[in-house]
């Protein structure tokens, strides 16, 4: 009984530590995970509980209009600028529908501290050059400068969905309101209660592993019928903006 605990325990936190290892193609560039996600943390900027707030929102973003926002942190950009990388990346994915090259993609280089938005050639007439740089420089930049990496992510994926539904973009900038951080605290409050049951009550524990892999196959098998399964666009000409943090 003590080694299935410890088998347990040891699980548990091999999954709490995983990092997301990212191959790149001859040119140098990441590949998309397999299967597709918009959040594409290859950096390790975000924990798991940031993560899947994150995928989960831009998820129901893209069943909703069929938009699709993506988010990818690396490293480092090697030799490229950070635009030449960014649109090899929304080229290689096919980020956005194919009929309507409707995919924006948030780029983030850790090391070299940079950040790139790119909005495919569908949705140019909705989101401008100066939304992304004001967006990079009044939102994602102050965050990330106090390593609020996810407050910077959350935010800046608000305020695109805020302009592309038709908002003008508003000087007054709201931080993350007191119900993101409540979703937080209640996900990793499940954590610490599951840790606790697997102490506790390895026979619950058991259980609630059952029926959360139960759980989990039943979401990943209606996201691989009818939610998100990649993109099929990838036109990107060039709109949107960089910079430094």
């Amino acid at each position: 009984m003590k080694k299935y605990i410890l088998s347990c325990l040891l699980i548990f936190c091999t999954l709490l530590h995983l990092q997301v290892f990212s191959a790149v193609n001859e040119k140098g560039i990441v590949e998309p995970m397999s299967p597709p996600q918009l959040v594409n943390d290859f950096a390790g900027m975000l924990n798991s509980s940031e993560k899947q707030l994150l995928e989960q929102k831009l998820l129901n973003y893209n069943d909703s209009t069929t938009t699709q926002i993506y988010i990818v942190t690396i490293d480092s950009l090697g030799d490229y600028p950070i635009e030449e990388y960014a649109l090899q990346v929304g080229r290689n994915w096919g980020i956005g529908q194919k009929e309507t090259d409707n995919g924006v993609l948030i780029l983030i280089s850790e090391n070299d501290r940079s950040i790139d938005i790119e909005i495919g050639y569908g949705l140019e007439s909705y989101v401008t050059d100066y939304d992304c740089k004001r967006i990079i420089d009044e939102i994602i930049t102050p965050a990330f400068r106090e390593t609020r990496y996810y407050d910077g992510m959350e935010a800046a994926t608000t305020k695109l969905i805020s302009i592309l539904q038709g908002a003008p973009y508003s000087t007054v900038f709201s931080s993350p309101g007191k119900e993101d951080y409540l979703s937080v605290a209640f996900t990793i409050g499940v954590i610490l209660l599951i840790i606790i049951l697997m102490i506790r009550f390895p026979i619950l524990a058991r259980i609630a592993f059952i029926v959360i892999s139960s759980g989990g196959s039943s979401s990943g098998s209606s996201r691989g019928g009818g939610g998100f399964s990649g993109g099929g666009g990838g036109s990107f000409g060039g709109g949107g903006a960089s910079g430094k943090w």
